[in-house]
């Protein structure tokens, strides 16, 4: 019992032995390969027919798995979960592997060997998370500043027409880089700007259009516009003030006329009551002077 426990233990050792140094002297294909959250990926071995597939991932968190398959026995073995990865069809069939949703944890070292009748190859993927850049273009004193802040990789920015432009690019603890391009604008003559970015999430296209001269015109304009516009209304306050002057001040004439007809008016009563007080008065006197000479 204990012979045979001893035999497995080195045929297992030499096999994973012999499959470090395979391994090792494998033929090697690297590429970087960039992933938006949550979309599926797929990654694929070189495309040959296989006896072996064996496939190892390496995570940037410190944790690996493996899956293979045997095509002698049609035998599967894992330890990786199917959420993380899995066969895009059969095995059998092909040797290309998927991750339906990448994530963070998703990102690491994603390596394929299989053994054919060429020897063993092997195909390498650094796979990381992309993160799309925040784009914008602004100028001013005859400089254009492109910038593409927190992209993961770091975006790539071009300007046409070429020029006169320098990159600099800034990283950050997250794995994110801002990359600022700066353009001299002073000796261009056309009437168009461009800024390129490329990056893996998809390209912008960011433009000025006469190097700002439209705008200038545009605020010029503007500025015209306002001050004709407070010109006019001056203009009409001044028109309404005189009118509202010249409407109170006929008015009060108007009023002023009335009240001295009025006062007219009352004065011609009373001297038309006057001459009748008058009257009555000497008509009394004649009366009692000629009842004074009756009694006599």
């Amino acid at each position: 019992m204990k012979a045979k426990c001893s035999d497995f233990i080195m045929k297992i050792w030499g096999a994973g032995t012999l499959l470090t140094i395979m391994m090792a002297m494998a033929v090697s294909d690297k590429s970087n390969k960039y992933a938006v959250f949550g979309t599926t990926i797929k990654l694929h071995c070189p495309p040959e027919r296989y006896n072996l597939t064996v496939w190892k991932v390496n995570f940037n968190s410190g944790l690996h798995c493996h899956l293979s398959f045997k095509r002698e026995n049609n035998t599967i073995a894992r330890n990786c979960s199917k959420d993380i990865m899995d066969w895009v069809s059969r095995p059998e069939e092909d040797s290309a592997v998927q991750i339906k949703s990448f994530q963070t944890s998703s990102e690491g070292i994603y390596r394929c060997f299989i053994a054919t009748v060429k020897g063993m190859l092997n195909r390498e993927y650094q796979l990381s998370l992309s993160v799309s850049p925040q784009v914008s273009l602004t100028h001013a004193n005859g400089t254009a500043v492109c910038k593409a802040a927190a992209g993961k990789p770091a975006a790539g920015i071009s300007w046409n027409p070429p020029g006169d432009s320098q990159n600099v690019t800034e990283m950050f603890p997250n794995g994110t880089k801002t990359v600022i391009s700066t353009y001299n604008m002073n000796n261009v003559n056309e009437d168009k700007l461009t800024c390129v970015i490329s990056h893996p999430t998809g390209g912008r296209s960011l433009s000025l259009t006469r190097l700002g001269e439209d705008e200038k015109k545009e605020s010029y304009t503007m500025i015209i516009l306002y001050s004709s516009l407070t010109v006019l209304l001056g203009i009409l306050g001044f028109s309404l003030s005189i009118y509202l002057w010249r409407f109170c001040g006929s008015k009060r004439k108007i009023t002023a006329t009335t009240n001295i007809e009025t006062i007219s008016g009352q004065t011609l009563q009373e001297n038309d009551v006057e001459p009748y007080a008058t009257f009555v008065q000497v008509e009394n006197v004649i009366y009692d002077k000629a009842c004074n000479f009756s009694s006599g």
